[in-house]
């Protein structure tokens, strides 16, 4: 039985599976493009995702458009989110002009 340290394990799980995207392949595009580690740039990713949250996910967002590998990936993520939110939205709306009624005030005009 192999003994597995900390930092192996952190690596393989930062490497997620062979081939497979964790995300939008934004961490996995980048690596391949500096000839560096998956590992390495996905942990760089959440060292500045802990201190600076909105930039990096901005950032993130904007390469997944911009990057020709990852703009397939991204921008069929915000289509199916798109779909998902005007479901959502419309389910809500029934459900709240069930609730209202058929229209007719109870309130009497003096």
């Amino acid at each position: 039985m192999q003994d597995e340290t900390f930092f192996d394990s952190m690596k393989r799980n930062l490497n997620g599976e062979p081939g497979q995207p964790i995300v939008l392949g934004v961490c996995k595009t980048l690596a391949a493009r500096l000839n560096q580690e998956v590992w390495l740039i996905r942990l760089a990713a959440i060292v500045l995702g802990v201190f600076y949250s909105f930039i990096t996910l901005v950032v993130y967002i904007l390469l997944g458009l911009f990057m020709q590998e990852t703009s397939q990936r991204t921008r069929s993520l915000f289509e199916g989110l798109g779909i998902w939110f005007r479901e959502f939205t419309e389910k809500v709306g029934r459900l709240f002009s069930g609730s209202v009624g058929n229209g007719n005030s109870s309130r009497r005009d003096y």
